[in-house]
């Protein structure tokens, strides 16, 4: 395969800063030299390539706020960079220049631009290793980490980009001439690659680090990045006969369908499923009552995400941000900032105990008090009006101790990534130290079970992934004898809920080829700008229209990246080159 890459990314250097989690280098001025001199030095360097993990864009905890609010899931408190995905006007004009923690620009020309940073630091990485002395053994694991981290980072172009410019080695910094002309990839190449290097990867790589080492490669982390790409690539945008558009070509997608790309998908979960001792559901119990109770089902499903358990196949590094709040997107009464509003559509989609929507008649719903007898998923994702928590009571409405019109739209506030026993209000703003959880296994489970359902229906061990799931909370299991297409419709819903503002949904409706319908039309909350008494529990129309054009399934390449290299085909439906 002809290797190839883009001119605009080649002149940056590699960088060796790390962060407080990491080992820091002697010095910011280090040599290549000096940097691969000891497998010691040369892990400091492959410490630097984890830390893009932690500031990149497909980061929930470090773009400062998810995905969630570019779609239909949530509406941004403020002029976040979600708001341009929801009107619709992000161009190929777009910066391309941007940092991944840029809150108001969209991440999309500098995604393909940043990626392309951290791909040459893997490459220098691995083409320099063989220079460290120590032990030959830590340096294949050390290789190995490095083809893992290169494999991810292209993995996530192909979701926004489709087909890339593939590259496994650097280039000459004196010399960009032969690279002024290179055309992408296909999708088919690009997919292929990298599934080879996860597999490459995974042999050299155990199942589990020790402690110190948490956030490091795996194998298993490998096999889930492969699953994840593999479930992306079996979907209607991509594995059809018919595509969005007609001037897709096979830089966008494969050019046809095959069944078997589901089942390619399913097998690579399995692979992860088969190692049992080390992953699977978390089901600790955290109150000394009935195991059974609602609060230990809160309990046990918030607390997922502020520790390393059975459910972590692969976390980015522990960190501490938000200097001043605990998290941006939590309410004014929680020490937040209100960046994120989920809308009224999200909250629909969260069962009653009994396991009915609450739009479905006889679910016992109540718009006024909308957690009683909710999935307990529902209060740890989301702040409901009259909400209690220990450290303060969610009150959303006009006079109430949440409520700040400015960045408060719908009546409702995320709470997943607040940790519901981390009370602090007495001792100030004093901000929670996180991890991300980039793959866990409910994850895993469900692209399990919607690969196998597409594969060859709704057999057993696809009910049993589902209702795993929904049993570690307490909620009811699928009702039997459902067919191909009424299963598809519960594991897409049971994604939705389980995976809230975990920076899926967005993905998911662009590759079920269903964003059409869903991020075209009005979103809605509650109206906050009446009291408690006074016109609040009513259903409203919150701010502008969303907008969602066929274009949209795929990002656009930067404007500049193309007036550089000539040959860089433009995705369909965006302007080749474009100026505002």
């Amino acid at each position: 395969m002809k290797l190839k890459y883009v001119l605009s990314t080649l002149i940056l250097p590699l960088l060796f800063s790390c962060d407080d989690y990491l080992d820091k280098p002697a010095s910011d001025d280090i040599t290549a030299d000096m940097a691969f001199e000891t497998v010691i030095a040369a892990k400091k360097v492959l410490n630097n390539l984890y830390a893009e993990v932690k500031s990149s864009a497909y980061n929930i905890n470090t773009r400062n706020a998810p995905y969630a609010q570019g779609c239909d899931d949530a509406i941004a408190g403020y002029s976040l960079w979600g708001n341009t995905f929801h009107n619709g006007s992000w161009t190929p004009d777009d910066s391309r220049t941007a940092a991944d923690n840029a809150e108001n620009t969209p991440p999309t020309c500098s995604f393909w631009n940043n990626t392309y940073k951290r791909v040459r630091k893997a490459n220098l990485f691995l083409e320099n290793l063989h220079k460290a002395t120590g032990d030959e053994k830590d340096k294949v694991v050390l290789r190995a980490e490095a083809k893992f981290l290169r494999a991810y980072y292209y993995s996530e172009l192909i979701k926004r980009f489709g087909g890339f410019i593939l590259l496994d080695h650097s280039v000459d910094a004196n010399d960009y001439s032969s690279l002024t002309n290179q055309p992408r990839n296909t999708f088919e190449e690009c997919v292929d690659w990298v599934c080879a290097e996860l597999d490459e990867a995974a042999k050299d790589l155990a199942p589990i680090r020790i402690s110190s080492e948490t956030g490091r490669a795996t194998n298993v982390a490998c096999y889930a990045v492969k699953a994840r790409l593999l479930l992306f690539a079996a979907s209607p945008l991509f594995n059809t006969d018919n595509p969005v558009l007609s001037d897709y070509t096979t830089i966008q997608y494969y050019g046809n369908y095959d069944k078997e790309r589901w089942k390619k998908a399913a097998d690579a979960c399995k692979l992860i499923m088969n190692y049992s001792q080390y992953y699977g559901l978390d089901m600790e119990v955290y109150d000394t009552g009935d195991p059974t109770s609602y609060d230990n089902y809160f309990r046990r499903y918030s607390t997922l995400f502020f520790k390393v358990g059975r459910e972590s196949v692969w976390i980015s590094h522990p960190q501490q941000d938000w200097s001043g709040v605990r998290v941006p997107y939590g309410n004014r009464a929680a020490g937040g900032w209100n960046w994120i509003n989920p809308t009224y559509q999200l909250a629909m989609e969260y069962e009653m105990t009994n396991g009915k929507l609450p739009a479905e008649q006889g679910s016992g719903y109540d718009l006024a008090n909308p957690g009683n007898d909710r999935d307990p998923r529902f209060k740890s994702s989301i702040q409901y009006p009259g909400a209690q928590y220990p450290a303060y009571d969610f009150k959303p409405w006009i006079g109430g101790s949440a409520s700040h019109l400015e960045s408060q739209k719908t009546g409702f506030c995320m709470n997943k990534y607040l940790d519901p026993d981390f009370n602090s209000m007495t001792a100030g703003l004093v901000v929670r130290k996180n991890i991300t959880q980039l793959f866990r296994y409910a994850e895993v489970l469900l692209n399990y079970a919607e690969a196998m359902n597409e594969y060859s229906g709704p057999a057993a061990d696809v009910y049993q992934a589902i209702n795993d799931i929904r049993a570690r909370v307490g909620m009811p299991a699928l009702p039997s004898g459902l067919d191909q297409a009424q299963m598809r419709e519960k594991i897409r819903h049971e994604r939705r809920v389980e995976l809230a503002f975990e920076d899926h949904r967005f993905f998911d409706v662009r590759r079920w080829r269903i964003a059409e319908e869903a991020l075209n039309g009005s979103l809605t909350g509650y109206d906050v700008t009446n009291g408690e008494k006074t016109g609040f529990y009513r259903i409203v129309t919150v701010g502008d229209p969303i907008k969602f054009e066929k274009r949209h399934y795929l990002y656009p390449l930067s404007t500049q990246e193309i007036l550089l290299n000539p040959e860089l085909q433009q995705n369909p439906g965006w302007p080749r080159l474009s100026t505002n």
